[in-house]
């Protein structure tokens, strides 16, 4: 029987032939479309798990300092308005005394802190509560004091202040990738102990 051998051009070779340059070239172009697509979305996750993490640990620095502030209006048996954004607060000690202690918002430090006696420019035992409040657009304080009386109304003096509200306006960025905005408004910390005239 005659063994018929195939053509090296024959139907074998059609089997083995390979991708034209046109098919490579769209094949490359769809794959690139899909990684660019990928790529996006995972920056966007990125971005996303930072904001959310910068979000929280506003929350966790505004809460805190809220708390504190707030314990430290309710047992206050003074209180002294430096301007809108630093007041000062004399609270009695186990000890039967008092003591002071200043809360204060400054443009160069960009912070709300605490620090001990009547004078928020010192620097030693200052303890900052909130980083990240810079001064607003309009260049006004990036932490407000709100004083009012017994009644509501906005108190003028220190001893008609009864009530305290306090804003903050907090940013977080980290690098050029996020920015995380909050306003926070207080509830208004009623000065319990301090006598009103």
């Amino acid at each position: 029987m005659p063994m018929f051998m195939a053509s090296p051009r024959g139907p074998a070779s059609i089997a083995t032939r390979g991708f034209t340059l046109v098919e490579l070239m769209v094949a490359a172009l769809l794959s690139g479309l899909v990684l660019t697509g990928v790529l996006t979305a995972t920056l966007q996750l990125m971005r996303s798990g930072v904001r959310i993490t910068q979000y929280a640990e506003m929350s966790t620095q505004v809460r805190r300092s809220l708390e504190q502030l707030g314990h430290d209006l309710k047992i206050a048996s003074a209180i002294k308005w430096n301007n809108a954004s630093d007041i000062t607060l004399t609270l009695p000690t186990s000890g039967g005394s008092t003591t002071q202690v200043t809360y204060a918002w400054t443009s160069a430090t960009q912070s709300l802190f605490s620090v001990p006696g009547a004078d928020s420019t010192v620097t030693t035992g200052r303890l900052f509560l909130v980083r990240g409040i810079p001064a607003l657009a309009d260049g006004s304080a990036g932490v407000t004091f709100a004083r009012f009386d017994r009644d509501g109304n906005a108190a003028t003096t220190d001893l008609a202040t009864k009530r305290v509200q306090v804003i903050l306006n907090v940013v977080r960025q980290t690098g050029q990738t996020a920015t995380a905005t909050d306003t926070a408004v207080s509830a208004s910390f009623i000065l319990r102990n301090k006598p009103v005239s």
